[in-house]
């Protein structure tokens, strides 16, 4: 077996990359509350739709990242790959694309900041500052992206971990500094972010400098090669704005209907929901290059292990947080923010369940990223989630309530991602047979289980207090092993889990 495929190494990555979760979750959620604490639900809604009016302009972004991620990783697969081709190819072209990116904002951005949101008068002033510091630092995260794709594809973990906890812990210094100032704390938020985004920026620079020689800069392009990367992030591209247009089309319609305290509160849900997805997530980023590698090199068997495992294995692991924190939403919201708004801990619960289809699907999407066939796969869901706006828009005018809202995104957004796996299987060698035999099955019956026993465990540990929580969890860990190990595991897989944790167990004791 060559060395694109290798479970010692994706084992070690995913624990360098837990131990960094385990940091930067904990840091993350915090901040938040500091963040609400320090700006109010006012001002950090309104820092929240600045976001996302810079978000809604940053169509290349999203299809530039995953086609350079693609075609770095790919190049490395091959024995006589060519990746500094790649790497100063996209570079040079990023530069052009950062450019009209800067115009297209400070034409558009700046005209739906002031004619197109529902901005209290009192943040007005401060908002325009904090839509140039978001630009700022919009573009510094765009220039990143073939360092960062580098990291990744070497699967240099420790890097990115180390890099990451650095992000983080200036991230929160910037909202916990915001108690040292009285006035202007929307501004000084904003300008303290875009110190530390470019503060990282020379940071990944630096290191991959010194590391690999693919990262050696020359001017130039090589025509060939951006063709191909541009295919790519075209269709990724017109993929991404959609996505973007959907996304954020959900925030303007929350706006519209129900003002900036409810922006904040789904603003708070998806940070809640994209930290909860990150426990997941650092199986699929250790994975995700050998996805890769493995189908540039030939070696379907291991290309599909991979897909399938890493689907599952995700899923299992939101299972450790998701299914605790359900039982336990209000008190645990409770610790994080101190005072929860209105509606928070509904809107938390629906998108902590959402984020299992979000989990269970990106090592589908990044075989399908491998085989470049990415045309229907991207652009047909995409196409279909548009509907999400006028769908949330009208659920909100009919009902009036919250609730009904992001019931109707939670229902929509599972449709969607439905149709994208059946569209994979139309593009790559996965099964449907196989994804319902080897993940689905396995997945819901494990879930099942683990929620039975979660919800019996709940009944005779303390409802509302630290304690109570923490036998909740480490109860429901040692169940949920079990139930994993007994019934969501094939044997095989079983024994190659039991096997590494006998390898410890022996490395302890010596």
């Amino acid at each position: 077996m060559s060395e694109n495929f290798s479970k010692e190494r994706i084992l070690k990555n995913s624990l360098l990359l837990y131990v960094r979760m385990l940091f930067t979750m904990w840091l993350n959620l915090y901040a938040t509350r500091l963040t609400l604490a320090n700006l109010g639900i006012e001002d950090m809604g309104v820092y929240g739709v600045i976001g996302s009016i810079v978000s809604l302009f940053t169509v290349f972004t999203g299809g530039t990242t995953s086609a350079v991620q693609r075609f770095i990783t790919f190049e490395l697969g091959l024995e006589n790959g060519q990746p500094n081709k790649i790497f100063c190819s996209s570079l040079n072209v990023i530069f052009i694309l950062s450019g009209i990116m800067l115009v297209l904002l400070e034409v558009g951005g700046l005209w739906m900041l002031e004619y197109k949101v529902n901005i209290p008068e009192a943040s007005r002033d401060a908002s325009l500052w904090v839509f140039q510091l978001s630009v700022l630092t919009c573009l510094v995260n765009m220039i990143s992206i073939p360092y960062n794709a580098l990291i990744i594809a070497h699967e240099k973990m420790d890097a990115f971990a180390f890099i990451s906890i650095a992000q983080v812990v200036l991230n929160f210094l910037a909202a916990y500094c915001l108690s040292l100032f009285e006035n202007n704390r929307l501004l000084i938020y904003a300008a303290l972010l875009a110190v530390a985004s470019i503060s990282i920026r020379l940071l990944y620079q630096i290191y991959c400098h010194r590391k690999f020689v693919e990262a050696h800069y020359h001017l130039g392009v090589d025509w060939n090669t951006v063709k191909q990367i541009g295919k790519f992030t075209g269709v990724s591209t017109v993929s991404g704005g959609m996505q973007i247009i959907s996304s954020q089309g959900i925030v303007f319609v929350i706006n519209l209907t129900f003002g900036v305290a409810i922006n904040a509160v789904y603003t708070i849900a998806l940070q809640l929901k994209n930290s909860i997805l990150s426990f997941a997530q650092n199986v699929q980023r250790a994975i995700a290059p050998q996805i890769t590698k493995t189908y540039a090199n030939g070696e379907i068997d291991s290309y599909k292990k991979l897909v399938y495992g890493g689907s599952k294995l995700e899923v299992y692991l939101i299972y450790f947080i998701m299914i605790p924190f359900l039982f336990r939403t209000e008190y645990i919201m409770e610790l994080w923010l101190g005072e929860v708004p209105a509606y928070t801990v509904f809107f938390a619960q629906c998108t902590v369940f959402l984020s299992l289809t979000y989990a269970a699907f990106e090592p589908i999407r990044t075989a399908v990223y491998a085989t470049n066939r990415i045309k229907n796969f991207m652009l047909i869901p995409e196409t279909l989630y548009l509907s999400v706006i006028p769908i949330s828009y009208i659920v909100s005018k009919l009902t009036n309530n919250p609730f009904s809202l992001i019931l109707s995104i939670v229902i929509t957004d599972i449709c969607v991602c439905a149709v994208r796996v059946y569209l994979a299987t139309k593009v790559s060698v996965i099964q449907i047979s196989k994804i319902c035999k080897q993940v689905i099955y396995p997945c819901l019956s494990v879930g099942i289980l683990a929620s039975i026993l979660c919800y019996l465990i709940s009944q005779i540990t303390a409802p509302n207090t630290i304690s109570g929580l923490i036998e909740l969890v480490i109860m429901n860990s040692i169940g949920l092993v079990i139930i994993i190990l007994c019934t969501g595991l094939s044997k095989i897989e079983a024994r190659y889990i039991l096997g590494i944790i006998r390898k410890i167990l022996l490395r302890g004791r010596n």
